[in-house]
């Protein structure tokens, strides 16, 4: 059940990471939204380690 909810929890923030990143890229702000994809891409794997036990 923790795990479900941390699963949950990252996807989230996944899904606000994309969004602020798409901000940051209108905005002309490279590095910023680069530094929010990154997060982005390792929040997602988080979730999927989360949700199944294994990463590949």
């Amino acid at each position: 059940m923790t795990k479900n909810l941390f699963g949950l929890f990252t996807a989230l923030l996944c899904v606000a990471c994309v969004i602020i990143a798409g901000q940051a890229f209108r905005r002309k702000r490279w590095g910023l939204g680069l530094i929010f994809l990154l997060n982005a891409f390792t929040n997602i794997v988080n979730s999927i380690h989360a949700f199944f036990g294994t990463l590949f």
